[in-house]
């Protein structure tokens, strides 16, 4: 889980090496199968549409905001084909 600041930055910058994630357990029978990233976007905060200070402050729900999907062979394909570090975008449809 990765929490983001209102800006889509990272809540805790001094935390940002603990923003990843590390799959070992994968064999080459999952690796040749349709394997997908999928992003749950979860918005913390007021009911409210516009956040005006109407109403209780102190409250805060979670309700879901989008989701977003990359597939994993797009990404080996691409490190595979110009060996080195690349940046993946995640288009969020809400």
């Amino acid at each position: 889980m990765v929490r983001l600041n209102k800006n889509g930055g990272p809540r805790n910058p001094e935390k940002i090496d603990r923003m990843c994630a590390l799959f070992t357990d994968l064999s080459s029978k999952d690796m040749k199968r349709d394997l997908y990233i999928v992003a749950h976007v979860i918005r913390i905060g007021r009911m409210l549409l516009n956040d005006s200070k109407k109403g209780p402050p102190h409250l805060h729900y979670r309700r879901p905001y989008g989701c977003a999907v990359l597939s994993v062979m797009d990404v080996l394909q691409s490190l595979s084909e110009i060996k080195e570090e690349k940046d993946f975008v995640l288009k969020v449809y809400t």
